[in-house]
């Protein structure tokens, strides 16, 4: 029998400037991020490199950039921006593709957008230093730049990049996306990707298919599944450690109730924090 053909080998890859495109391949979502120029107009700048920083108790975002950057200029002087997300579309990936251009001036950038710019439907987000934000997207985020702890950090006040460390104020949500955020619907918004710029003359992107649910093997309801399920339902009521361990018991299809249930009972008697003891009470009460 002929030999097997040999499995393909690991080389090492050059380390480069901007070696998340010019050194590996790494594909991702994107925020368009408008926000306000000395003249007070709206500009809008593609961020590939924009994620989030601090998901539990705080809600942040991280952006890095070109120090050198218009959006980075516009945010360190109003400290206002608003992250758009849209969902793919041919024609919003060719504007997309030219807003990524280096340099251009809010007035050049609006000669061919095809995005419609709307002021924001929060109370005091607009006026003087507040960006529009995109009527078209599924979602924005509206955010105020955290001087105060980039300057308390030297990684981020020091990189030779311009780290935008934001804090989340707002999340805006279009009305036929917020039931479905919990993943009960039968479908998510089609988020397209991005893989970078290229050999120095091509960016590419990804033409999202539609996304898919699985549900979680049923393993039995441990207490960390518990702890992350109960300190999603409600910001003012959290649940200890401890308390999540006295929960594991319940089958997982009754959890979410259970859970919202005692949250309820909590917020009713103006309890913070669920713990063992409160629990307690609330079975005994039960009988």
């Amino acid at each position: 029998m002929p030999d097997s053909p040999a499995p393909d080998q690991f080389v090492t890859s050059p380390m480069r400037d901007n070696w998340y495109q010019s050194s590996s391949f790494y594909g991702s979502s994107f925020a368009l991020i408008t926000s306000v120029n000395e003249e007070g107009i709206t500009s809008i700048g593609p961020y590939q490199l924009s994620f989030p920083f601090e998901v539990i108790k705080r809600r942040s975002w991280m952006v890095i950039s070109r120090p050198s950057s218009n959006t980075v200029a516009n945010v360190r002087r109003t400290r206002k921006c608003a992250l758009n997300f849209i969902e793919y579309s041919r024609e919003a990936i060719e504007t997309i593709l030219k807003f990524g251009y280096p340099g251009q001036p809010p007035a050049e950038k609006m000669a061919y957008n095809t995005f419609r710019l709307m002021d924001s439907p929060t109370p005091g987000r607009t006026g003087e230093g507040y960006p529009q934000i995109l009527a078209d997207a599924f979602q924005v985020f509206e955010c105020t730049l955290d001087v105060e702890r980039i300057n308390e950090n030297p990684i981020l006040r020091d990189s030779t990049s311009a780290h935008l460390l934001l804090n989340i104020d707002n999340i805006l949500v279009k009305e036929q996306w917020k039931a479905r955020i919990d993943g009960s619907g039968d479908s998510m918004p089609r988020i397209p990707l991005t893989y970078g710029f290229r050999g120095a003359s091509t960016f590419w992107f990804g033409e999202t298919q539609p996304a898919y649910k699985l549900p979680i093997p049923d393993l039995g309801a441990k207490h960390e599944v518990v702890l992350y399920e109960a300190n999603r339902i409600d910001d003012a009521v959290q649940f200890t450690k401890a308390a999540s361990e006295a929960l594991t018991g319940i089958p997982r299809a009754f959890l979410r109730n259970v859970l919202e249930g005692i949250v309820r009972q909590a917020k009713a008697r103006g309890v913070t924090e669920v713990t063992p003891e409160f629990l307690a009470l609330l079975n005994k009460e039960r009988g």
